[in-house]
């Protein structure tokens, strides 16, 4: 009995860049980020609620998706007009940009002028090139909104931002958000690194992807 293998012509490069799609899908979410703020609270209002995903489809950190609308439990509002919003990455990051949902309750409460710096110590801040210097006013009052998204001119390496907040969209009630997640640079997939081709575990995932027929020759 003899068996026969169809030809393959598939690159280490292509294979690495075949299996890298699946494993980067969600790749660029910044994880595990947390909030802080000398701007005050409204009532029971909590910053953390801007970063953990509350509001957002299955109440899960995304980077797309609507955000429901603002409550005292999926958002934040502060009491002072202006002050310093600061996000702690818990971790050094190529920070690529962030997406943003902004005040969507009274939204005139919304953040409107904006610095938006970035930190590797928590200490000294650099405003980041590119970032925006003014938020959109949500669409609409107490309903479902998608975010802005914003890329930067070039990836800064931090593992912090600050948002410097100027003013917000003439309430008089306070300025708040509803949520935002930042964005990092993805990283190299692992099998576009040098592998050399006589390797078996090239081989057998070559096998896996090109679908090789066996032909059973008696």
């Amino acid at each position: 009995m003899k068996v026969a293998i169809a030809p393959i012509v598939l690159s280490t490069a292509s294979l690495g860049l075949m299996l890298g799609v699946a494993q980067n899908a969600q790749a660029a979410l910044i994880p595990n980020i947390t909030a802080s703020t000398d701007m005050g609270s409204f009532a029971s209002a909590n910053i953390a609620n801007t970063v953990n995903g509350a509001g957002l489809p299955s109440n899960t950190p995304s980077l797309t998706g609507s955000h429901a609308a603002a409550t005292l439990t999926n958002a934040w509002l502060g009491t002072a007009f202006t002050g310093n919003i600061t996000f702690n990455l818990n971790g050094s990051y190529s920070l690529a940009g962030f997406s943003f949902w902004n005040f969507n309750a009274q939204r005139t409460a919304g953040i409107k002028g904006v610095t938006v710096q970035s930190s590797t110590n928590g200490t000294t801040f650099t405003t980041i090139a590119g970032a925006p210097t003014q938020f959109a006013i949500a669409a609409t009052n107490a309903a479902a909104v998608n975010p802005e998204t914003f890329s930067f001119s070039s990836p800064v390496t931090a593992s912090f931002v600050r948002f410097v907040v100027a003013s917000n969209w003439d309430s008089v009630n306070g300025t708040g958000f509803s949520e935002v997640q930042f964005d990092r640079t993805p990283d190299q997939p692992p099998q576009l690194q040098s592998v050399p081709e006589s390797s078996s575990l090239l081989a057998l995932l070559a096998f896996g992807l090109a679908g090789v027929g066996f032909r059973k020759r008696m």
